[in-house]
């Protein structure tokens, strides 16, 4: 993504402040005027909500506030929510603010800190034994640090990366806070951070932490394979039972009707559906329609796997002996029969789970499938050029990594239970 050119109203200004926030920067300059450039799809700064002179502006995820000379802060978006409804306590004592993305802050003349909007991960209990002696406050994503007058810090809030754990430091000067983390400099010029200090496996194109997006795509991509192998797998007994059992005329129909499932093409059949459908479905039905296709057009292979093990097992003693007591057929089928052919057909069932995954993970590779934000390994790998096996190798070495770890153990989990079945199938 190329960066956003500095308007020329801006450079040709003498501006007094600036700040950036999610593909959006905005600058105050020195008559008062603010100006706002990038992406204001996702962040609204609305000046004309002002009423004062500006002297500073923070932006979250989604909102933007501005404080006056005079101490009064504004919400710049119009919208009716508790993080835009500013309290009145505060109006002209506000000496600086801040706002993660439910929460925001405003510190008073007297030291002390006013928190309002969400009450998510308890950023709005503001510890009291700061109350007075705060002279600067900053905030994450979701936590808030103060500086005290002692020239310590304090934190609260998000702590998912111990961000609200400030560190016991005296003689520190200034504050500066990111998403998951903070900075302190004391009064020799040293650093001192705490929080977020990197993720284990990276992060993605827009800063998200690769290793639990690789645990949710890992759900997602089991889920799809699981459910799809069910649903072939109950399609698939059924019918081979049936064609196993009673054969003839019943067997030769129902064993054309697979062939013809059988040569649809499943790749261009999804492809075609995602795009004509797919688009317009929200992400659980798109999902399940990718479930549906690969179940229906995948249990041909185990109904002709099953009629072959039937066919075998109704020749059986125990199945003569059955009909001669005069019990119905389809307990006979369903009760008698499929039960002794269950094991093998339950390796087959797990060898198709990998395949499963694999063709998910192919869709998604391709845009046909999960899409974003929603992780999957095969979105994942998408959009990754040279560039980033370049510069980013691991954006395509973990998921690629995640994806061929699931497919060889459950091929493994597969050998091994027709190993388990089939003694003689082992060759040691």
């Amino acid at each position: 993504m190329a960066l956003q050119p500095i308007p020329l109203d801006v450079s040709l200004s003498t501006v007094k402040y600036i700040a950036a926030g999610n593909q959006i920067s905005v600058a105050i300059t020195s008559s008062g005027r603010i100006e706002v450039w990038g992406n204001t799809g996702f962040v609204d700064v609305n000046s004309r909500l002002l009423t004062g002179i500006p002297e500073k502006i923070v932006l979250n995820s989604s909102m933007s506030f501005a404080l006056t000379v005079d101490g009064s802060v504004y919400a710049l978006t119009a919208v009716d929510v508790p993080l835009s409804r500013i309290p009145e306590s505060i109006s002209d004592f506000a000496s600086d603010i801040a706002a993660t993305d439910r929460a925001a802050a405003a510190l008073l003349h007297d030291g002390t800190v006013v928190a309002w909007g969400s009450p998510d991960y308890s950023a709005l209990n503001v510890p009291p034994e700061i109350q007075g002696h705060a002279t600067a406050i900053s905030a994450g994503r979701g936590h808030f640090t103060v500086l005290l007058d002692d020239g310590t810090v304090a934190s609260w809030g998000m702590d998912n990366y111990d961000q609200a754990d400030a560190p016991k430091v005296t003689g520190l000067s200034s504050i500066g806070v990111g998403s998951f983390q903070n900075y302190a400099i004391d009064d020799t010029g040293t650093v001192h951070p705490w929080g977020l200090r990197g993720y284990v496996m990276g992060s993605d194109q827009q800063g998200r932490d690769m290793f639990r997006r690789i645990l949710e795509a890992g759900k997602v991509t089991l889920t799809v394979g699981a459910i799809s192998v069910i649903i072939s797998g109950i399609i698939g007994i059924f019918v081979g039972g049936l064609a196993g059992y009673y054969g003839g005329k019943v067997d030769m129909v129902l064993m054309r009707v697979a062939e013809v499932f059988q040569s649809i093409p499943f790749l261009p059949l999804a492809i075609t559906l995602s795009f004509i459908i797919g688009n317009r479905l929200p992400t659980e039905l798109r999902m399940f329609m990718i479930m549906l296709i690969l179940g229906i057009l995948s249990w041909p292979s185990l109904a002709r796997l099953t009629r072959g093990q039937v066919l075998v097992a109704r020749e059986n003693e125990f199945v003569t002996a059955a009909s001669a007591l005069g019990v119905r057929e389809g307990k006979i089928i369903f009760r008698h029969i499929l039960p002794n052919v269950m094991a093998v057909v339950l390796v087959n069932l797990t060898l198709s789970l990998a395949t499963c995954m694999l063709i998910e993970s192919s869709l998604s590779f391709l845009g046909f499938g999960i899409s974003e934000p929603n992780p999957s390994w095969g979105n994942m790998l998408s959009n990754l050029g040279s560039e980033v096996l370049r510069n980013y190798p691991w954006r395509i070495f973990y998921p690629s990594l995640a994806l061929s770890i699931a497919v060889i153990s459950i091929n493994l989990i597969g050998d091994a239970f027709r190993d388990a079945i089939d003694p003689k199938s082992n060759n040691n």
